[in-house]
């Protein structure tokens, strides 16, 4: 009986564990169904989830607290493998009503859930409220669930209602994921956004992390159901990266800012336009990833967005609010002219701080704060208010240290009066002054309650104010930098300061006539009138502005480094100070050397510094940080000594830079730039750190054009080294004429680009049939060291044909197409160019050499040869290849041609007499990229960099385009790979 009675009991406990397990089995099968919502209107949804198997796309639904009695279907995208996303769009719902669903793939079914349809247009009272959140792209830290958890407890808190009854929409503003990957996909994004995402709808801006590892996008559209939407009959893009979506009476303009610029203009200004005359439409709010201003990391905006995107939101006075990302904190600020804000919601990426890159207080940002927040915009639409609050639940040094601490709250308020005209006092009309002065802005006066948030002095040299010499705006509260460890507040600048006051110091302004207004702008973002404008006279002054001046950007250790003051305020106090690069001046931080100036102009001497430190001088008034000159960069140590193969590759050549004398920093680096571009104003061609004193390194193959080698160092932009200019291609320039055929005295007007950019490259103008260097040059007019543009010279030429090109710094070598004209009435046209050319410069074994021409003389026994780059054309050095040419224009093609370097020349009547230029090319192995004659890692390497890029993009690489579709995908990696493993 015992033994029976122990043999049931381990039975018992045995069942119960299989139950359990059965149980537990169950519920971890029906969490692994996570739904998506998206794309959400009044009378449909979207709702997407992913599984590993099973092709069965269902979604059970009803209203809510009823039985799942209505049944939707749809179709999965089989991905991968192990990958499939299932989708099925819920249509033929009721606005602003609940209903609970639930999904269901094969045996696998997820729990219940609930959400609430959008409401339409015709509502206008009540709450309209959307969650926000951005940047949440780290793999293996999950940051965005706790982020994401802390909103919807806050919410919830504060409404007294479940998330998807409170709020209507939660959007992301890009790098929802690392790379764009589907790994990313499911465990950067899906996974941590199921904390609301199967209660609430969320739609998406791309981010530049999207773009990675996803050629054409194809996971990025596998995961959005963004095609289907238009506005007003307006699509999306084919890609799904830019779209408008209205919900309620709010219209959400997604935008783009990676690429596709033109295309997206023009769809924008329909869009605004549409919107403008849209009586359904009272607020627009446009998202993009890259942002319109930020402090921190300077100038990493979106260009676009900020110069074109932004002036054409800001033609209907319904575009109230930006929403950006890139950089992970939280900004806020206004417009310089519009009532619009703008804002940054970096979500809890990679952690971004004060003291780590380049920083600088911005007129149009109020408020940056270095934590993790989210955002919660609340529309009153009776009202026709909106106000933003922001939420921190951390920062980057601290962890999540703070419970949902509100960092700002902000408001706009449509149909409020902006201010009433100030007054400003301290100036008379066409009065004298002597400095200092101070002006004072008073009489701030809102119709509509409105609390004073920012003033703007200007004063200019004439009465248009066309030629400022002080644009001044401030804001009653301005956060910029932090108070460091241990909590790492927020610091306000302008605690203390009245705004409403514009002292200018001794010296402050030159000597000279200057004309003043001012205006307030009110906590809705509106500005008042500006003040009458008032002229007056600075007399007693200096006749410069303050200025720091070295000698070089680069001093040697052992010699002092001398810096010349200019036009300073002339105090005794007034100081110099040398800082580390990443030091900001202020008590806490000493200056590493400083001394007083003796009068308002002089040279200091500071000797001691370390080497291989970047410093700046910084000219101070007054024994004080107050700063009144532009600072001036320089560093300590050897300069860098660069070298380079040749100074002219052929187009599809790699270029090898060496170096020397270098400090050998880890983020050193080397970086190849077109002429005319400047080193952080944008982008570098190609690059390579260059982590030792001493090196070499090829670097990618380049378009045609003129470019030059620099050396930086610390992953930034300072350069330690001489430029080194080099070209690639021939005939880079280019020149054209507004008219070829001018009258009597008619004066030229000519455009040039993509020049060589150097002292004393020109415009030469000669007669028809010249040569330049042996015949007489008629006119030639400097291009002053540009490298595009236009002239006009102003001295008309004689009656006659000629010709101009633009040639290299006072030489006769001709870098530019001709362009031939005639001056003055009946001159005969001149005969066509000579024309010589191939369709690709660059090629692979096995692939045809197509060439054309035009312009020849036309003679039957002219001819095109074939020669490679060390002969010369001549009976002893015969073609490789020829044909006779058969006409004055024409074409043909040669195939069979090894790997090497070549050129094609045309050729006249069975001679070696060339009728055009030559035109190099290169032929390269199949699968070998770089052109070492390889089939090997190096290739791969390049062929794994240009994913993604089509024909255009700076990582193209057009022998990595196996396919022909002129993008680099994974299917021309797969054919790569085919030609490594069979070699």
């Amino acid at each position: 009986m015992i033994s029976t009675f122990f043999g049931a009991g381990r039975l018992l406990r045995a069942l119960l564990v299989l139950l359990g397990s059965l149980l537990c089995g169950s519920a971890a099968l029906a969490a692994e169904l996570q739904p998506y919502l998206q794309t959400p209107t009044a009378n449909s949804i979207w709702v997407t989830w992913k599984t590993e198997e099973g092709s069965e796309s269902v979604v059970e639904f009803g209203p809510d607290g009823g039985p799942l009695l209505r049944r939707a279907t749809g179709a999965p995208q089989v991905l991968a493998a192990n990958y499939r996303l299932h989708g099925v769009q819920l249509t033929g719902l009721q606005p602003e009503t609940i209903y609970s669903y639930r999904v269901r793939t094969g045996s696998q079914v997820s729990p219940v859930y609930r959400f609430r349809t959008q409401p339409t247009a015709a509502r206008k009272s009540g709450h309209f409220r959307i969650l926000v959140t951005g940047d949440h792209q780290l793999r293996n830290d999950d940051r965005h669930t706790p982020l994401l958890k802390a909103a919807k407890a806050k919410i919830e808190s504060m409404t007294g209602l479940p998330l998807e009854e409170s709020v209507q929409l939660m959007l992301n503003n890009g790098d929802q994921v690392d790379v764009g990957t589907l790994d990313h996909y499911e465990f950067v994004h899906m996974k941590p956004s199921s904390v609301v995402s199967g209660n609430l709808a969320i739609m998406m801006a791309l981010g530049n992390h999207e773009t990675y590892y996803d050629p054409g996008l194809v996971n990025w559209r596998a995961h959005t159901e963004y095609d289907k939407i238009s506005y007003q009959g307006i699509p999306a893009a084919a890609d799904e990266s830019y779209y408008a979506h209205q919900v309620g009476r709010v219209l959400l303009v997604y935008t783009n800012s990676e690429h596709s610029f033109a295309a997206q203009t023009e769809w924008l200004r329909k869009v605004v336009a549409a919107a403008n005359a849209d009586p359904d439409v009272d607020w627009v709010i446009s998202v993009v990833h890259r942002p319109y201003q930020a402090e921190q990391y300077v100038g990493d905006i979106s260009s676009w967005f900020r110069d074109t995107a932004m002036p054409i939101l800001a033609g209907t006075r319904k575009h109230v609010l930006n929403i950006g990302a890139h950089h992970h904190l939280y900004a806020r600020g206004q417009t310089r002219d519009w009532p619009v804000y703008h804002l940054i919601s970096g979500g809890t990426a990679w952690d971004q701080f004060w003291g780590q890159s380049t920083e600088r207080d911005m007129d149009d940002v109020q408020k940056t704060i270095a934590n993790w927040t989210w955002q919660l915009i609340d529309f009153d639409l009776g009202a026709r208010t909106m106000k933003v609050s922001s939420y921190a639940v951390g920062h980057p040094k601290l962890g999540f240290a703070y419970d949902n601490r509100l960092v700002d709250e902000f408001e706009r308020h449509l149909d409020a009066a902006p201010p009433l005209q100030p007054v400003l006092d301290g100036v008379s009309d066409g009065a004298t002054l002597s400095l200092p002065h101070a002006f004072k802005l008073g009489g701030y006066q809102s119709p509509s309650g409105m609390a004073l948030n920012s003033t703007q002095f200007q004063i200019a040299r004439d009465a248009a104010f066309s030629s400022k010499v002080v644009d001044l705006i401030r804001d009653v509260e301005n956060l910029y930098g932090d108070s460091g460890a241990p909590h790492y507040e927020p610091v306000d600048i302008h605690a203390g300061l009245d705004i409403e006051r514009y002292a200018v110091g001794p010296n402050g302004l030159n000597n000279g006539r200057y004309y003043i207004r001012a205006r307030h702008r009110d906590a809705n973002a509106e500005w008042s009138p500006w003040t009458p404008t008032y002229s007056f006279t600075v007399q007693g002054s200096s006749d410069g502005d303050p200025a720091l001046r070295l000698a070089k950007k680069v001093w040697p250790a052992a010699e002092p480094v001398v810096i010349e003051h200019l036009n300073g305020r002339g105090k005794p106090k007034d100081w110099v100070g040398i800082y580390r690069k990443s030091q900001k001046p202020g008590a806490g931080s000493p200056a590493v050397k400083w001394a007083y100036v003796s009068g308002a102009n002089g040279r200091l001497s500071f000797s001691g510094l370390a080497a291989g430190v970047e410093y700046y001088a910084a000219f101070f008034t007054d024994d004080s940080f107050t700063e009144i000159a532009p600072r001036a960069a320089f560093y300590v140590g050897s300069p860098a000594t660069l070298s380079i193969n040749k100074t002219q590759f052929n187009v599809g050549e790699r270029p090898s830079i060496g170096w020397s004398g270098a400090p050998g920093g880890a983020k050193d680096w080397i970086g190849i730039y077109r002429v005319g571009q400047e080193p952080g104003a944008v982008g570098s061609t190609s690059w390579a750190y260059a982590p030792s004193a001493a090196g070499n390194v090829s670097l990618g193959a380049l378009d045609k054009g003129y470019y030059y080698a620099s050396f930086m160092i610390n992953d930034a932009y300072f350069e330690i080294s001489e430029r080194l200019p080099f070209a690639v291609g021939s005939e880079i320039a280019s020149v054209s004429l507004v008219k070829t055929a001018l009258a009597s005295g008619e004066r030229l007007e000519i455009r040039f680009a993509d020049g060589p950019a150097t002292a004393k490259d020109y415009i030469g103008v000669f007669r028809k049939g010249a040569k330049p260097g042996i015949d007489l040059l008629v006119s030639y007019s400097y291009v002053d060291g540009r490298a595009s543009g236009s002239l006009s010279p102003t001295e008309a030429l004689p009656d006659g044909e000629y010709f101009l090109a633009l040639y290299i710094n006072d030489s006769y070598t001709e870098v530019s197409n001709r362009v031939a004209f005639t001056v003055g009435a009946g001159s005969e046209p001149p005969p066509p160019p000579r024309v010589l050319g191939v369709a690709r410069n660059l090629i692979r074994t096995g692939e045809t050499l197509n060439v054309s021409w035009s312009g020849m003389p036309g003679g039957a026994k002219d001819w095109v040869g074939v020669y490679r780059a060390t002969q010369t054309p001549g009976s002893g050095s015969p073609a490789l290849q020829w044909r006779y040419a058969a006409g004055a224009a024409g074409s043909t093609a040669f195939s069979g041609l090894g790997a090497g370097e070549y050129y094609i020349a045309f050729l006249l009547n069975d001679g070696y007499q060339e009728a055009a230029p030559r035109v190099p090319f290169a032929v390269r192995k199949l699968g070998d990229i770089n052109g070492d004659g390889l089939i090997n890692a190096s290739d791969r390497d390049l062929q794994r960099a240009a994913l993604g890029s089509c024909e255009g993009d700076t990582r193209y690489q057009p022998l990595a385009n196996f396919d022909g579709d002129k993008c680099i995908t994974q299917a021309d990696y797969k054919l790569w790979y085919a030609l490594f493993t069979r070699q």
